[in-house]
């Protein structure tokens, strides 16, 4: 899974015409990547009344109204939904409760005249009057001829004990096969078709319990979702030793049994981006219909059609040093470690790696072996180091977050970096790589895979340097296994070119129906200031 850089500076000459890119293989399969250094008084009760009416007691203390909902839950054993602007959760409180009915004790916390409810089961939604739109009967029940209409629910994911922002939590349908992820800043979009919306939103991550809301609770809502930690309780664990090497031994054997046998198209939201120091460079966002073929077939087996697909550059034609990502989308295909196996995940000798069983975790809702490892010592090359994640009945691999060793960043870099100019010094950073699967008709599919890089180049003779943050991403928003058949080679995009160089045009409903993953805030705010140069393939 390895990468291929070239780095130039503006003076090469024919930089690109002239480069003989030089193709080298990490141990396992290539990931190619090349760098071109170019979320009160309530006024209306919706759905089911007794909860609002039960009756609880909680002793006098002082609080925040965050901790006075999570401890009225736990109480009333309920489920507060809200959004963040929706409430001031960070306002002290005096929180007091003598069998006091909910309704009662939530109208005098929240002391909001705008503020309403809809309850549906153990949820209880807190929402603006100006801003809801609860479902009544007649929407509840969608035409036929409506069916093909979308719900889109917003929100952020936050971890509820410190309240950060979880980012690549997985956001999908309870049932089906539509979902996307969180960004970095926890934040996600999602597009569910209407037939779907007797199901739930289901939310989960490694380390967390996962959360599941009811769709016609949340429609048109913005929400904030609080996700519990998850311990492993001392029962749910079995004390005996657990050898690492026969659990990734057993997850490779088992690969038949958890993966699809046929192929299926994945419609996938792609995205790719670079950054020079604080200010983005270029992003170029896109979405594939992949069919992907059985993790039994060749690596280059399979196909991406383009769906749609746009771009900002924002290059100054006087930098001294440009940075290009080559074959990411090659790059997102390759890193499918159930078909393309690498070299951590190979137990024939010589095993080059040592193992170590970690800890049992919650991983999308799953419990998991996580297995770290790291090359052997006294092996003088680089390799990954890094933790997988093997679901504990099935032995499925659930995913895995890995990265070159970092003790061996400067080897790495002899055979990584490709530089078009010898007045060019570059310094590899960090490479890291995730990958997840996502569970479908009982068996598993690539769902999330994202690789970031982080470089260093300095002209010879210049005092600054200059510091390349580069990614690429790709997400599952959809799974189809039924007719699936080749495309025709004319309407195949080459994994293996540089995304970015392809044609576009400008649209402002860019992406219309299709899911993808939002951009970072800080993202936002550097393409905010270009954003007139976006646009859209034809």
């Amino acid at each position: 899974m390895g990468l291929l850089y070239s780095l130039k500076s503006r003076k090469a000459q024919n930089p690109i015409e002239s480069c003989k890119h030089r193709l080298w293989r990490f141990p396992g399969h290539a990931c190619l990547l090349s760098l071109f250094v170019l979320l009160c008084p309530l006024n209306a009760v919706f759905g089911q009344v007794s909860l609002l009416d039960k009756v609880i007691s909680i002793h006098k203390q002082n609080t925040s109204l965050y901790e006075a909902l999570n401890l009225i839950s736990q109480k009333a054993d309920c489920l507060f939904v809200y959004e963040s602007g929706v409430i001031e959760s960070e306002k002290r409180i005096r929180l007091h409760a003598e069998n006091q009915p909910l309704h009662s004790l939530l109208d005098k916390l929240l002391s909001d005249p705008s503020l309403q409810y809809k309850v549906l089961g153990k949820h209880i939604l807190i929402y603006k009057a100006d801003k809801a739109n609860p479902l009544n009967k007649a929407q509840a029940d969608i035409p036929p001829k409506d069916s093909c209409k979308n719900i889109v629910i917003r929100g952020h994911v936050y971890d509820k004990e410190n309240k950060a922002a979880i980012p690549y939590a997985t956001v999908g349908t309870a049932e089906g096969n539509t979902g996307t992820v969180t960004n970095s800043d926890g934040f996600f979009a999602i597009r569910i078709p209407a037939r779907l919306i007797g199901t739930s939103l289901l939310v989960s991550h490694l380390g967390y319990m996962s959360q599941s809301i009811p769709l016609r609770l949340v429609n048109g809502q913005q929400l904030d979702l609080y996700l519990n930690r998850r311990v492993i309780s001392i029962q749910e664990v079995i004390i005996r030793y657990i050898d690492p090497n026969i659990i990734i031994q057993k997850a490779m054997e088992s690969r038949r049994a958890n993966y699809a046998p046929d192929p299926a198209y994945l419609t996938t939201f792609y995205r790719e981006g670079v950054r020079k120091n604080t200010k983005y460079v270029s992003y170029s966002e896109a979405v594939f219909k992949i069919y992907k073929s059985p993790y039994t077939a060749g690596e280059h087996a399979d196909q991406v059609k383009l769906l749609k697909s746009r771009k900002v550059h924002d290059a100054n034609p006087r930098d001294t040093v440009l940075l290009k990502l080559k074959a990411g989308v090659e790059s997102a295909l390759m890193l499918d470690i159930v078909k393309n196996v690498p070299g951590f995940l190979v137990q024939a000798p010589p095993v080059e790696y040592t193992y170590k069983y970690s800890d049992l975790v919650s991983y999308n809702a799953r419990d998991a072996y996580a297995i770290t490892f790291v090359q052997k010592e006294g092996l003088d090359k680089a390799l990954y180091a890094g933790t997988v994640y093997i679901e504990k009945e099935s032995f499925a691999l659930l995913g895995a977050d890995f990265e070159i060793n970092p003790a061996y960043l400067d080897i790495a870099a002899e055979d990584l970096v490709l530089k078009k100019s010898s007045r060019l010094k570059v310094k590899l950073e960090k490479i890291t790589y995730s990958v997840s699967y996502l569970p479908f008709n009982g068996r598993y599919y690539l769902g999330h895979v994202r690789c970031e890089i982080q470089v260093k180049t300095r002209l010879k003779n210049h005092l600054s340097s200059d510091n390349f943050y580069t990614f690429l991403e790709l997400a599952t928003c959809n799974i189809d296994t039924a007719g699936v058949i080749k495309f025709p080679k004319q309407e195949t995009l080459k994994p293996n070119v540089v995304f970015s160089d392809q044609p576009y045009s400008s649209n402002d409903d860019f992406w219309g129906d299709f899911n993808t993953i939002t951009p970072e805030a800080n993202l936002s705010e550097a393409l905010s200031k270009i954003i007139g140069k976006i646009e859209e393939i034809h």
